[in-house]
């Protein structure tokens, strides 16, 4: 299933895709705030090789690589996974030069939409590092509100729920 905002799509990696994220996970300016620094070609082939699963485990989640609908070019990766009980995990990542144009701000609204017309009964989380300030403001717009702080993945990391208006 293909998610489009007015400006990107997001589609379900395939097995050709590897190149596409493995410039997004290997990056270390985009993992700073994720992983604190960018994966290993082999680290990001592990995952790559876990997400395929995941793909093909629902229509309605999934982990997608976002391309500029105009050319597209990949320039990140979004998720909707399942994470503990009734919850969702919405999360996402662009390349440095795709930051502060309003494209993150058109994947969360679609991914929101996703979730409520396909999934209902779930709610709907997002897992931020404490210092990832730009993730936490643009998700604060949405009405993200936090409910957990912990370590995760060796982080120190907010727990955000999405509240309906």
């Amino acid at each position: 299933m293909e998610l489009v905002t007015p400006r990107t799509t997001m589609i379900k990696y395939n097995e050709s895709d590897f190149e596409a994220f493995c410039e997004v996970v290997c990056n270390d300016e985009v993992m700073l705030n994720i992983s604190g620094k960018g994966h290993s070609e082999k680290e990001a082939k592990k995952k790559f090789v876990a997400l395929l699963i995941t793909n093909q485990e629902s229509v309605y989640y999934g982990v997608y690589k976002v391309c500029l609908l105009k050319t597209d070019k990949a320039i990140g990766f979004a998720k909707i996974v399942p994470f503990e009980n009734d919850e969702m995990e919405i999360g996402y990542a662009l390349l440095p030069m795709y930051w502060r144009k309003g494209l993150t701000i058109e994947m969360i609204q679609k991914m929101i939409s996703h979730c409520r017309n396909y999934l209902p009964d779930k709610k709907i989380i997002a897992i931020v590092n404490d210092d990832n300030r730009g993730s936490l403001e643009i998700l604060n717009k949405f009405n993200f509100k936090v409910y957990k702080k912990r370590v995760f993945k060796r982080a120190k990391c907010l727990f955000l729920k999405y509240t309906e208006h």
